[in-house]
């Protein structure tokens, strides 16, 4: 049993919060949460929680929690139980920093799921002094597990000795792999399809998303095609007018908002190709891309210096550069070649099963377990 700790409220709709609960799971333990996102403790969990979860008291200072003394938080840094934190949060960092002090023969594992880029102001200077402090403490600890072999790479170059880092690639749900993989289920299925290409987008509607990127390049692709846009965020307004200077009061873009998981299928099921635009290395893997393998559906990512998204979708029969300016081009491409989607599909459909299965990431789960315990 591993007790995790990290800034949000699992299972969530982020990436973070949906690795810590497929882990919690598995574990079964209990999950410490500082609550960073109090407006949504009633709404209804997106997947089952089977495993006990906690908030710890914190003040809030802008963005940055800072975690309060409490009879729950001293229990849980003087726990015998092994501790799992999910960075990147300051918080986060100097809690398992403590349980490390505090019980030195304890196992203490750290979850780096991004680096981050330094956005200008103040807050990118304090970004860049966070990552510094993170990238000296996390070496220290039992073991830091990564979400892709680039990743990897990357913090054994900022000084992570290899033999403690550890590659666990994001999974899905249990429910989402097997309703995934139920689409598409012959390609017979995929070649009497004869609607317009549909590309889709799931994400939050955030700056660093791009979808702006997605809606220009649409621009230059021959019609027909529709795009759904699948998730909600502060940019929602400006990019349903930047969709109507473009294109129109027209149904081919859709902004449905954020869906539950069964309307979310929906839009799966007809959709031709995924495009995850994200233009920082903060957007490090795109579980939603893995939604979209299963489902036989090419997801496009941007290659992006120490980031993995680029690599969870890559395919040997398409061969691009993965940068922002060959999108509209390899849309185009797409667009025009119907049976190469088809084909490009099934490829990724074989690299989920190959790479990412849920069995598969259970053997590297139980693999990875072993290592550190050993290694603690």
């Amino acid at each position: 049993m591993t007790e995790q700790l990290l800034r949000e409220w699992p299972p969530g709709y982020g990436g973070v919060e949906r690795v810590a609960h497929e882990l919690a799971v598995v574990w079964g333990d209990a999950v410490y949460s500082l609550d960073a996102q109090p407006q949504r403790r009633h709404e209804q969990d997106p997947l089952p929680v089977t495993y006990a979860r906690h908030r710890l008291p914190r003040l809030a200072i802008g963005r940055l929690l800072l975690p309060l003394p409490s009879w729950r938080l001293l229990r849980l840094l003087r726990s015998p139980h092994p501790l799992h934190g999910h960075l990147p949060s300051p918080a986060v960092l100097l809690l398992l920093s403590l349980a490390r002090v505090l019980r030195p023969r304890r196992r203490v594992t750290a979850h780096w799921h991004c680096f981050l880029e330094r956005s200008p102001g103040l807050s990118g200077w304090l970004y860049c002094g966070y990552q510094w402090l993170a990238q000296r403490l996390v070496p220290l600890f039992s073991g830091v597990i990564t979400t892709s072999p680039l990743l990897a790479a990357e913090l054994e170059r900022c000084g992570c000795h290899p033999e403690r880092i550890h590659v666990l690639p994001c999974c899905l749900s249990a429910e989402q792999e097997s309703a995934a993989l139920a689409l598409r289920a012959s390609d017979l299925d995929l070649q009497t399809s004869q609607q317009p290409m549909t590309v889709l987008f799931i994400g939050r509607l955030d700056s660093y998303k791009r979808v702006d990127w997605l809606l220009q390049a649409l621009a230059d692709v021959p019609q027909p095609w529709r795009l759904d846009v699948v998730g909600d965020g502060p940019k929602r307004s400006s990019l349903q007018t930047l969709a109507q200077e473009l294109f129109g009061v027209s149904e081919r873009v859709q902004f449905h908002g954020r869906l539950n998981e069964v309307a979310k299928l929906q839009c799966l099921a007809r959709a031709d190709v995924l495009v995850l635009p994200s233009d920082r290395s903060n957007e490090a893997f795109g579980i939603v891309q893995l939604e979209a393998m299963a489902a036989a559906i090419p997801a496009l990512a941007f290659q992006r210096p120490r980031s993995g998204m680029g690599w969870v979708g890559e395919l040997q029969q398409l061969n691009w550069s993965q940068q922002p300016q060959e999108l509209a081009q390899v849309l185009s491409l797409l667009q025009a070649q119907p049976q190469w989607r088809v084909d490009l599909g099934l490829e990724a459909r074989q690299r989920y099963l190959g790479l990412f299965q849920r069995c598969v990431w259970r053997q590297q789960l139980d693999r990875l377990d072993l290592a550190v315990s050993i290694q603690t």
